[in-house]
């Protein structure tokens, strides 16, 4: 496995020049040598010179998002993985003001601040312009915690697994023929170790940030099931989900088929 760094800052010829002499390469803004623009630059954790480019751009007050890549066979090995769902395209309906909310949710127990407590009770409205590309899995705008296929791939390669689907609908109700949302199953807790999550200063919920280093957290008891959710919730205020956790039999069909659109994240091993 590797922990990637990515770079994002104010570019300036002189910083061009001292990451290029710690051995980065930068991608400059667009017009090159633009002042004022932003760069970005890469890193893998433990190469040299790796922790003075981070308290480099600290100084610089750039911005860094952290990733672990890992090998096929770490992913193979694992029991489980978790799926983050990457391709996005389109918009919940209706979307004006946001009214998909009270349509498709319970919100009675919706919190004004950081947005969790509702319940999904309806399928979720979509129009039929959604871009899938080559892409098996997709998300929606605004919303994490659904996942969308196309339903003659998932019949083809999941359903004979055991992973139902849920309904979708066009905007005036009617269910769509070839679009279905994955039914994510049982929700589960997850060993968080000595993780700590944010409590919501109104509601009370917990929340995590979204795990990005290592191996994603295992399941307490994992029960006997193609899909999975965690009790717990990751993301920011207005923008949390459950994380999504597949079997092995799973992972292994979604690279059989080279179904894209998602990541599979190792879960550590059992304790």
């Amino acid at each position: 496995m590797k922990i990637k760094y990515r770079f994002t800052f104010e570019w300036s010829e002189a910083r061009d020049s001292k990451l290029a002499s710690l051995g980065l390469k930068v991608v400059p803004p667009v017009p090159p040598g633009q002042v004022g623009g932003f760069a970005v630059s890469h890193v893998v954790e433990g190469d040299p010179g790796w922790t003075e480019v981070c308290g480099l751009i600290r100084l610089w007050d750039g911005m860094t998002t952290v990733t672990t890549q890992f090998t096929p066979a770490e992913v193979d090995a694992a029991t489980h993985c978790a799926l983050k769902v990457v391709h996005a395209s389109g918009y919940p309906q209706p979307e004006d003001d946001f009214a998909y909310r009270e349509r498709t949710y319970d919100v009675s127990r919706r919190c004004s601040k950081c947005g969790e407590g509702a319940v999904q009770v309806a399928p979720f409205r979509v129009k039929r312009t959604l871009k899938w590309g080559r892409n098996a899995f997709l998300k929606l705008n605004w919303v994490e915690e659904a996942c969308f296929m196309q339903r003659s791939v998932w019949e083809e390669h999941l359903s004979g697994l055991g992973i139902a689907a849920l309904p979708v609908e066009d905007p005036k109700g009617k269910t769509l023929d070839d679009v279905v949302q994955l039914d994510l199953g049982p929700a589960v807790e997850l060993s968080m170790g000595d993780v700590g999550g944010i409590r919501c200063g109104v509601c009370g919920r917990e929340r995590f940030p979204w795990h990005d280093r290592g191996f994603f957290p295992a399941a307490i008891s994992p029960p006997d099931a193609p899909l999975f959710h965690s009790v717990q919730r990751f993301g920011v205020e207005n923008r949390c989900a459950n994380a999504k956790i597949v079997s092995a039999d799973v992972v292994r069909a979604i690279k059989r088929a080279g179904l894209r659109g998602t990541e599979l994240w190792p879960c550590m091993s059992p304790e």
